[in-house]
């Protein structure tokens, strides 16, 4: 597994197994066969393509799309989680301040 421990700006995609203990400065696209361990900070949303898997145990600043993927939250998220697909995990102590859909 690869780890990023940087700030990255603008928009981040994720193709490969990647944890991440830095900052996305916009959103972050996980595509299919991708896995994002987020130790950090995503800006803006984050966004599952289907097949793609995140575990999120710091800050999506955003809201969180799954169009297919499979998210588990341990940590917050600060805008709505949306579901078109896939699987969502709310661990109970993950702080979801806005609605699920």
């Amino acid at each position: 597994m690869k780890i990023e421990n940087r700030k990255m700006n603008g928009d981040f995609k994720v193709s490969e197994e990647l944890t991440l203990n830095g900052t996305v400065g916009g959103s972050a696209i996980v595509t299919d066969k991708g896995l994002l361990v987020l130790n950090g900070v995503i800006s803006q949303d984050l966004i599952l393509e289907k097949g793609s898997k995140a575990e999120l145990f710091g800050t999506v600043n955003g809201n969180i799309y799954n169009k297919g993927g499979e998210v588990r939250i341990k940590g917050a998220v600060n805008g709505s989680i949306y579901k078109d697909a896939g699987i969502i995990i709310i661990e109970s102590d993950a702080k979801i301040n806005g609605k699920i859909y």
